[in-house]
């Protein structure tokens, strides 16, 4: 704008002059700054055909300290591109206002650049990013062309986590396991699933030698059984709102607290099942054994957590009725505004906030 205004100004000034003093040359004067208006477009246009901006990553995840994002922008002229306005817009889940950006580049001849974007961080959760469009200029500034982009790329905020002291009790430690899945490491004594063979050793029991393997050897070998790798404890997330649905920082809240149980298990020792409702209505679920399976299911969870759907039946009656041969000692179901449950037993009713507290300042049995 500043440009376009100076350079009417400098138009002004000739067409005065030429009237007010019959000025011998500004005839030629105003040819050659009609010319260069002329050269100015071209070079918008050109610039225009040759430029491109894209994500780098059409799906990313990161800390919640960390929003940031990167843009390709690509130059493929044998001529400079001295202004370029790139336009962003993303928002949050459970947010109807979409949040802009605007970001001014210079990219050099045949140039790929990469930018660095650093979005205001809010909420943790899934970000819905779009590259709106961008409006190459001239050298100047005076002519530009936009060109629509209308790529998305979606941002996945893993969110900070609170400490919470976890005491796994007896009875779930010691809860008949009927696994599907065993351990290959530590050897159990499931009988129907075969660990390793090793020599005999004083004090093995005669019930576990492998009396064929001993004969054709002529040496005494005994069967290591399997040690079944299953859980006790079932968490399922399944929100309730508060009246009038739910906003980006309750979404933020209880993903905050929902990964923070997930976490004080595994803290604890105490390998669990996770189960939320998918953004499809499906029923999803994932293992927790290891500090990358929670990793795992905190991608997965932000990526396809449906936050405001509503299911007709509970997510407890759901499970059962797709997996009713599984048992579990302890069951736990966090439904945020709707309270905190164990074993379909309200433990804590309040908002997410106090949930919050009560969750920092308890002793969590499961």
């Amino acid at each position: 704008m500043r440009g376009k205004i100076v350079y009417a100004g400098i138009l002004a000034v000739t067409v005065y002059l030429n009237m007010l003093y019959h000025w011998e040359l500004g005839n030629f004067v105003l040819a050659f700054e009609g010319m260069f208006l002329l050269l100015l477009l071209c070079n918008a246009g050109i610039s225009w055909s040759g430029v491109s901006a894209e994500w780098k990553h059409t799906k990313l995840f990161v800390e919640e300290e960390a929003l940031q994002s990167q843009i390709f922008v690509r130059n493929r002229l044998c001529i400079p591109v001295c202004k370029l306005r790139i336009d962003l817009s993303y928002q949050y889940a459970g947010e109807e206002k979409k949040r802009k950006e605007r970001l001014w580049v210079a990219v050099r001849a045949k140039e790929k650049k990469q930018i660095a974007v650093k979005h205001l961080q809010k909420y943790s959760g899934k970000v819905c990013a779009e590259l709106v469009d961008c409006r190459v200029y001239d050298v100047l500034g005076i002519w530009s062309f936009r060109k629509r982009m209308k790529k998305k790329a979606e941002i996945l905020i893993f969110p900070k986590t609170y400490p919470i002291v976890t005491e796994v009790t007896v009875q779930t430690s010691n809860f008949s396991l009927e696994g599907e899945r065993f351990s290959e490491e530590v050897s159990g004594d499931d009988p129907s699933e075969l660990f390793a063979l090793r020599d005999y050793q004083p004090g093995d029991r005669m019930a576990r030698i492998h009396w064929k393997l001993s004969a054709r050897k002529g040496e005494w070998y005994v069967k290591e059984f399997g040690r079944p790798v299953g859980t006790a404890v079932l968490l399922l997330l399944e929100p309730v709102w508060k009246e009038g649905g739910q906003s980006a920082a309750e979404i933020s809240r209880y993903l905050q607290t929902a990964v923070s149980l997930v976490r004080s298990l595994l803290n604890a020792e105490c390998s669990h099942v996770v189960s939320w409702i998918m953004e499809n209505g499906e029923l999803e679920r994932a293992r927790i054994f290891t500090e990358e399976d929670v990793y795992l299911f905190a991608i997965r969870f932000l990526e396809t957590w449906g936050a405001g759907r509503a299911s007709q039946e509970s997510l407890t009656e759901s499970y059962r009725s797709i997996y009713p041969q599984e048992r579990y000692h302890t069951i736990l179901s966090w439904r945020g505004e709707g309270g905190f449950f164990k074993n379909e037993e309200q433990v804590f009713a309040g908002h997410l906030i106090e949930s919050q507290e009560w969750l920092r300042q308890c002793v969590l049995e499961v």
